[in-house]
């Protein structure tokens, strides 16, 4: 049986792992769990688990640092599963060079991705009993890095990057090579596949059988990089060369004609491809993925398996829905929690919509865009939006299943009410929960020089925004808080311990002892030497 140890400093995210499944149907038991890397590493040596589970931040000793510390340490040490509560690329990178089995995003765990991950360390542990070579997998396969790059394409095609400058930080950090003349986006759909007498799995093994093959098949000709969208579409992004760019329709036609053989003799699946325009700049695929759709929409299934964008009907940029007039507002609305301003804002993208009555793609675009930025910008984003279209056999995924103008505004508006309820229910909480865990992290950590901007970037806040949150809910500053706390201690030092001024700032993170003795004063009333005179006295 795999003997599994659970780390994570939130206490709540302990208990949802250790009830996400029933681990003895697998033959793995929990054996114990620990808040913090140090912690965990004496349940190690104690415990001697196969398994270890847990969080990369946390305090006292990160993820990072006990695995590197546990492999130092043993001769056979446990195996990793690393979480996150952020597409953190860096931290992805030292777990493939720490070789950790799996690396799992929080928002995005299910019972199917923590049992399949729970396989895999499985089959690794076997072979080492076994004394056979574990097989060294590429990284994307082992790590489950195809989510980052599908999140990638899809911030593209629905113009979400703020800026080309971002864009490119994601994409050398992802390794997406864009140094080619041209790109053209092909929307693919399967168009028969939902009324098939099957099952909803069966459905949905078919649709991944369907995509691998066909991204397996075009990349024998061609450079492209596949993305999964909803049960019945996918984009092929097709990197053209200086040669293949000129007779771009010419290159991709005998490519998608392969592809839709391929799939068809396999699956009997018969795949309709639309291409959209030829653009020069990755930060211009949206209007190749909007033309690509206005193709499927405006010529429908009798066209041909493979048809191009004519150029009628709209222009490659025209009819993208510009996320860039709300994303600030939205961004706001959603790090403050306020219910009030996120309603209003979506009250104006469906206003906006209704003025337009012909632009389905448009609005499709904005439902979209909302849904990408709710899964991305809440921490649980994924359980709140899951919630709100629970009773649809899709989910929240039936989005794509909206035709009409109505129907989609009707999407966006029941989005808009659950997300308002589900705020205004739990706001204070959230926000409460925050500071107490801050305030946690600070009184962990008071030997550490505790800067505004170092504490914002371990819970992933702007400063600003941690600044003010802090003083609103903790009616003081940041700095007045870290300072007291400091000070407290300081005090306690001088209570219990024979130490000199210079070692107490020391210990304390303090830049020196007059820097110590200043702060000291100004929340004391007097200075470090008058207050140990004071207790002598006493």
């Amino acid at each position: 049986m795999t003997a599994v140890l659970l780390v994570d400093d939130e206490p709540l995210v302990l208990v949802g792992i250790q009830s996400m499944l029933k681990w003895e149907d697998y033959d793995a038991q929990v054996v114990g769990a620990a808040r913090n890397g140090a912690q965990a590493l004496e349940l190690i040596d104690k415990l001697r688990p196969d398994l270890v589970i847990a969080d990369i931040k946390m305090p006292v000793m990160d993820g990072l640092k006990l695995m590197e510390a546990a492999q130092d340490a043993y001769q056979n040490p446990p195996l990793f599963i690393l979480l996150t509560s952020f597409e953190e690329f860096a931290f992805v990178k030292e777990a493939i060079n720490r070789q950790a089995v799996d690396y799992l995003i929080k928002l995005e765990l299910t019972q199917q991705a923590l049992l399949g991950a729970l396989r895999k360390a499985q089959e690794r542990l076997a072979a080492r009993r076994h004394a056979e070579p574990v097989r060294r997998r590429p990284p994307s396969e082992r790590f489950g890095m195809q989510p980052f790059y599908d999140r990638f394409f899809i911030r593209l095609f629905n113009n979400l990057f703020e800026s080309e400058e971002q864009m490119r930080s994601q994409q050398k950090e992802l390794g997406v090579d864009f140094s080619f003349d041209a790109y053209a986006v092909c929307y693919c759909e399967l168009p028969n596949l939902t009324a098939q007498s099957m099952s909803q799995e069966r459905l949905m093994n078919l649709y991944s059988s369907t995509t691998r093959m066909a991204w397996e098949t075009a990349t024998r000709f061609m450079a492209c990089y596949i993305t999964p969208l909803d049960p019945r579409h996918f984009n092929i992004t097709f990197c053209l060369s200086e040669q293949e760019a000129p007779i771009y329709q010419e290159a991709l036609g005998t490519v998608l004609d392969k592809v839709v053989e391929v799939v068809y003799n396999y699956f009997s699946v018969r795949l309709l491809c639309r291409v959209g325009a030829k653009v020069v700049r990755p930060m211009e695929l949206s209007g190749s993925y909007y033309t690509a759709r206005l193709c499927l929409s405006e010529r429908g299934a009798g066209d041909g398996a493979v048809v191009f964008f004519d150029g009628e009907g709209g222009s490659a940029a025209d009819g993208v829905f510009d996320m860039a007039l709300y994303r600030e507002s939205l961004t706001r609305a959603f790090e403050d929690q306020d219910a009030g301003a996120l309603e209003q804002i979506m009250d104006q993208i469906i206003d906006s919509i209704h003025a337009h009555p012909t632009r389905r793609l448009q609005a499709m675009d904005a439902a979209c865009n909302l849904l990408f930025l709710c899964l991305s910008q809440f921490t649980n984003g994924e359980e709140i939006v899951s919630h709100i279209f629970e009773n649809e056999p899709e989910g929240y995924r039936c989005v794509y299943r909206q035709r009409t103008i109505q129907e989609i505004t009707g999407w966006i508006a029941r989005l808009r009410t659950g997300l308002v309820q589900a705020l205004r229910s739990q706001r204070q909480g959230y926000k409460d929960q925050i500071i107490r865990q801050i305030k946690s992290y600070i009184q962990a950590n008071l030997s550490q020089r505790l800067t505004l901007n170092n504490v914002a970037a371990v819970f992933g806040f702007s400063p600003n925004y941690l600044s003010q949150l802090f003083a609103r809910q903790a009616e003081q500053t940041f700095v007045e808080y870290v300072n007291t706390e400091k000070i407290r201690a300081a005090k306690e030092m001088m209570r219990e311990e024979n130490v000199k001024f210079y070692e107490i700032a020391e210990r304390l993170g303090f830049e020196n002892a007059f820097y110590f003795s200043k702060v000291f004063k100004k929340i004391e009333g007097c200075s470090p030497r008058e207050y140990v005179q004071k207790l002598k006295q006493d």
